[in-house]
């Protein structure tokens, strides 16, 4: 389902049957509960002190630590320019009880009964700080879709939780066009955007809730001089559309996993990473990141 009018309908079961609290067409937002942010917010906090303490080899307090910490958390060897967080053999253990926690809150919140498939779990800690990093054509500084790094579901689901919330993410609707390859996988933002010939301003990510943008939806990071903000995302597809059409399938397109095969981490499954943090900085250390981002959080995990 590849036409813009249409596609804010195949949002209609969530619309119907879970607890929408914004709805702006091809933008959604899901309320959570208090409790399910607090569990969020504390898994997420142990798996990067896990992270800080396994790759420095001491101890860090949790206490204002996105602040106290600022420098050796961006210096880590898992997170991209782009604020890509991935597990690694260190922190694996905790990797897979945040995605359990999402997946309770995916249950709870009646979006799986709404759902072809979903996405294991990308954890982001995007900098509000600006830097030469942000002028690469592929920085998510700079408009995109996510179709064009190679998504074959339907939206994004992300979740902001902790940090600043000035260091903020915003949407906009697609009004025109002058190509049908939009949805395709692109090789960078810039090429794609010279598909777009117009388009509006929806509103600014919030925190607290779950936050779905189709993939006819706009965004970009936004930097003001402001701290880290982390954030959970992942793709998802649903009954109604089961993910969009493309031409140019390409090996780094993202293909989302058995959505029950998901909702057993944690229960009867458990990820395992491909290499440790030692060997991730020995991998990427050359790395300008200057092409479409072809890694993806399914490419440092391994199914047990």
């Amino acid at each position: 389902m590849n036409n813009f009018e249409i596609r804010k309908s195949i949002y209609d079961d969530i619309r119907d049957n879970c607890n929408v609290i914004t709805d702006n067409g091809i933008q959604l937002e899901v309320g959570l509960t208090s409790q399910q942010n607090s569990m969020l917010r504390m898994t997420l906090e142990r798996y990067i002190l896990k992270t800080l303490e396994a790759y420095y080899d001491r101890f860090f307090e949790s206490e204002n630590f996105l602040i106290k910490y600022k420098d050796d958390i961006l210096n880590l060897p898992n997170r991209t320019p782009n604020g890509a967080f991935y597990p690694k053999k260190e922190n694996i253990e905790e990797y897979n009880t945040v995605q359990k926690i999402v997946n309770t809150c995916m249950i709870d919140n009646k979006l799986t009964e709404q759902l072809d498939s979903f996405d294991v779990s990308t954890i982001r800690i995007v900098d509000g700080t600006t830097s030469e990093l942000d002028d690469r054509m592929s920085s998510t500084t700079k408009l995109h879709s996510d179709a064009w790094s190679g998504h074959n579901g339907d939206a994004i689901l992300t979740i902001g939780l902790l940090g600043d919330e000035t260091t903020g993410l915003e949407f906009n609707k697609v009004t025109e066009v002058n190509s049908e390859s939009f949805f395709e996988t692109q090789q960078d933002y810039e090429s794609g955007m010279k598909v777009v010939k117009g388009y509006e301003k929806i509103k600014n990510l919030e925190f607290n809730n779950m936050t779905i943008f189709d993939h006819a939806c706009l965004h970009r990071t936004l930097k003001n001089n402001g701290g880290l903000r982390v954030s959970i995302d992942f793709g998802i597809s649903t009954k109604k559309s089961k993910g969009i059409d493309k031409k140019n399938l390409l090996e780094k397109n993202v293909v989302h996993n058995d959505i029950q095969e998901v909702l057993n981490i944690g229960h009867t499954k458990k990820l395992t990473a491909t290499e440790t943090l030692k060997e991730c900085y020995e991998r990427i250390k050359n790395d300008n990141y200057e092409s479409v981002p072809k890694a993806h959080v399914s490419d440092n995990i391994k199914w047990s």
